[in-house]
């Protein structure tokens, strides 16, 4: 009997051990097309087939301990990430588009599946989020505004920057990047709200430019000028900086509540028992008024804190690579970590200088 692989789109490749394959002096197996079959020695590719029927002796090849089947056709990552913080405190979602296929087997072997049963499409996106957008392009882009994602040139810049970081990524997994696109999603209020000030803006500099002009004109055709703009453009921004700050005032008591419960699930589910014994000995250090400053005020402290917020770091990402934590939480998480660790290495160099 011919061994067939059972295809799945959600599945890139599966190890089988040599026990599972039927057969006792003969192993059959096929790979149909855009699959590649592989013999492994020991955790080393000992010969590649590709796709066909194969039969290997058990006898002759006794030593091979498995068979490994990858799926060779391109695949596809939909991805978003929502409710990105940036610099002035406004949020927008990421979506990613991400084409790929195997193209080195060695290196996707030992790198990438290495040890697992079964890769899965979520493994990867985890693997990337870990390594790459979490690690080394969220930080750069929380370090600009609203603004900034408005603009078409600086976009395209940030997306050129993290497909050349994944191109490098995916050959050393043993894959191949076929096509990346990334959108930065601005809410439609942002972008009448940035719209509006630019506006506003912009009358203001053509009354500076008609102030110029007409030097020589009474100063009462100027005022007429400039009260005529105020007028026109007032009410309206009064009214949508009103807006704007109830609606902040809104968002900012629900992600306070959201945080406060999804680090406390965190906390409870990653069983960081110390850190939460360390929250409730700070609280009630501040209640006796003896305040945060003195318990960071030395730079061991300070070392200390910084160790202990890695290492909880390091746990939520395994606890998310179990899936036992849900994306969105883990993002939360990631978020205040980066956060922390940052404020606590600003205070350990200017405590250097």
């Amino acid at each position: 009997m011919v061994t067939e692989w059972e295809r799945n789109e959600d599945v890139i490749a599966e190890r089988f051990k040599r026990e599972e394959i039927e057969g006792t002096f003969k192993k059959k197996f096929s790979a149909k097309e855009n699959e590649n079959l592989v013999i492994e020695k020991h955790g080393e590719i000992y010969r590649e087939l590709g796709s066909g029927e194969f039969t290997v002796s058990g006898l002759l090849d006794k030593d091979f301990t498995n068979l490994l089947i990858m799926d060779k056709s391109e695949k596809v990552l939909n991805r978003t990430l929502k409710n990105v913080f940036l610099s002035d405190g406004k949020r927008m979602d990421i979506n990613f588009e991400i084409r790929f296929k195997v193209f080195h087997s060695d290196r996707f072997s030992n790198n990438l599946i290495r040890n697992r049963k079964r890769l899965f499409m979520e493994d990867v996106w985890a693997d990337i989020l870990s390594n790459l957008i979490y690690k080394k392009s969220m930080p750069e882009i929380k370090k600009h505004g609203i603004t900034d994602f408005l603009k078409e040139d600086f976009c395209e810049e940030r997306k050129e920057s993290l497909e050349n970081d994944l191109k490098k990524m995916f050959k050393d997994w043993g894959l191949l990047l076929t096509y990346f696109s990334i959108d930065f999603r601005i809410p439609e209020e942002e972008k009448k709200a940035v719209e509006t000030k630019e506006g506003v803006e912009k009358e203001e500099i053509k009354v500076e430019e008609k102030t110029e002009e007409t030097e020589k004109e009474p100063e009462e055709i100027v005022e007429e000028g400039e009260r005529r703009i105020e007028s026109a453009s007032k009410e309206g921004k009064i009214a949508e900086l009103e807006e704007e700050r109830l609606e902040k005032e809104v968002k900012m008591e629900l992600e306070k509540k959201e945080t406060q419960k999804d680090m406390e699930e965190a906390v409870e589910a990653l069983d960081l028992k110390e850190l939460k014994d360390k929250k409730e000995l700070l609280k009630k250090t501040e209640e006796k008024g003896l305040g945060v400053e003195k318990e960071e005020k030395t730079k061991e402290d300070l070392e200390n804190k910084l160790e202990e917020l890695k290492k909880a770091k390091e746990i939520a990402e395994k606890k998310f690579y179990k899936k036992e934590l849900s994306e969105e939480a883990f993002q939360r998480m990631m978020e205040d970590f980066e956060k922390k660790i940052i404020e606590i290495e600003t205070k350990l160099k200017s405590k250097k200088d």
